[in-house]
């Protein structure tokens, strides 16, 4: 595998940050357990664990190609109170085999990089970079978890992902109270992602989410967040709400999401709504225990594009263990792709595993 000497100095950053982790967690490797497959390594108070996919994607009138779309390590540690580091770190969006060739070299990328002070049982600071408590979806990071491939614009794109400061989280832990998380990033994301991975770039952003359980796996959420999008000097407030709900063998899920953006937009853009606006609905029927059907319809109004995009997705899902899942799914896209980050009329398959 060939990597672009230009990444060579994050490169260098990304390496130092696994090495000191690995250092941490192989110090006392005699006390290390046994693997299982799904669970990774851990070794007294640290653990090692990650995730890999790897995607076949057929949009149609676009050249085919093969994705090693994520290969993403977690290095974490339970130490005492103060000390609980976490980071992960990623090899994201590599193109293995392209139709015609012209393989794409992949980045390197910090997704993670927190360490966790525990105050209480029901209350903890986390300080660094985590994802951003927006929705559901977006805390669910890992593709082996999520039922399907391609994620709504609604889950993702439309605010700031990721976070890099400060965020409080209580969680009463009861099943019956709500669990509230506040974040603030007094400036610009760290490690952020190159221009070939992400269009929007966030600075000086607050927000927080209160979920609320309702039984054993539903529940509601509420979202909120505000701050500023770099690449235009836009500011922006966005309010969200999510929440599933189970019937026996059928499980609904919906996410929606609504922006205002404000101030003059730098030369060269263009913001044509002075809203942003996203719904998703999601049905997953299990066929069997290992096997689920899928439906999804999402409506997504990106403000610098005149029409919404309108896409309809239907999915399959086999999963023979907890640790891997092998999905193919079709999208029909009968609007216009959002301009952050193009769904197309296609088809996906993909294989991914927890290791």
């Amino acid at each position: 595998m060939c990597f672009d000497p230009k990444k060579i100095p994050m490169r260098h950053t990304i390496l130092s940050l696994v090495v000191i982790q690995l250092g941490l967690i192989f110090s006392p490797i005699s006390h290390a357990r046994e693997y299982e497959l799904g669970q990774g390594w851990q070794t007294g108070h640290y653990h090692l664990s990650g995730y890999a996919n790897i995607e076949v994607i057929n949009r149609f009138g676009i050249p085919s190609r093969l994705d090693l779309d994520d290969l993403s390590l977690f290095a974490a540690g339970r130490i005492n109170q103060w000390i609980n580091p976490f980071t992960e770190v990623e090899l994201s969006k590599h193109t293995l085999i392209r139709q015609g060739g012209g393989a794409t070299h992949g980045d390197f990328i910090v997704e993670r990089f927190y360490n966790d002070l525990v105050f209480s049982e029901h209350n903890t600071l986390r300080i660094g970079k985590i994802l951003t408590p927006i929705g559901d979806w977006n805390l669910v990071h890992a593709a082996p978890l999520i039922p399907i491939i391609t994620r709504p614009y609604t889950t993702a794109r439309g605010f700031a992902a990721y976070m890099s400061g400060v965020n409080w989280m209580h969680d009463p832990e009861n099943g019956v109270s709500p669990d509230l998380q506040f974040y603030v990033q007094p400036d610009n994301e760290w490690f952020k992602r190159p221009l070939n991975q992400t269009i929007r770039n966030f600075q000086n952003v607050i927000g927080g989410h209160l979920n609320m359980p309702m039984g054993l796996v539903d529940k509601i959420g509420l979202s909120f967040q505000h701050g500023e999008l770099i690449e235009t000097e836009e500011k922006y407030i966005l309010f969200g709400a999510n929440g599933n709900k189970s019937f026996g063998k059928l499980r609904l899920e919906s996410e929606a999401i609504i922006s205002r953006f404000s101030g003059t937009v730098v030369p060269g853009t263009t913001r044509y709504h002075d809203n942003e606006s996203g719904i998703f609905v999601l049905a997953d029927y299990s066929i069997t225990p290992k096997l689920h059907g899928i439906l999804e319809a999402e409506r997504y109004q990106d403000h610098t594009v005149n029409i919404p995009s309108r896409s309809t997705l239907a999915a399959v899902a086999y999963r023979p263990n907890a640790a891997m899942v092998w999905k193919l799914e079709y999208i029909h896209q009968a609007g216009v792709a959002a301009s952050i980050a193009p769904i197309t009329t296609g088809l996906k398959a993909a294989f991914s595993l927890l290791f």
